[in-house]
């Protein structure tokens, strides 16, 4: 009975129809915004040191640091 499984699946066109394994086409590596990594690490760098400053400026007005 499970000798002739495999046999009956190739002969069986239609169970195979549109299973067949088709890869993806290669192609450019998306990009988030539009920008490259290095580009990202730069804006990235650029916030953080503004909410570091805007964070010592709070502080500094608000009277809990002084310098």
């Amino acid at each position: 009975m499970f000798d002739d499984l495999r046999d009956t699946s190739e002969e069986d066109p239609i169970s195979n129809a549109g299973f067949a394994y088709e890869p993806e086409a290669a192609g450019p590596e998306p990009r988030i915004f539009g920008m490259t990594a290095v580009q990202r690490l730069v804006i990235s760098l650029m916030l953080l040191a503004t909410v570091v400053i805007l964070g010592l400026s709070c502080t500094l007005v608000t009277s809990k640091i002084w310098f």
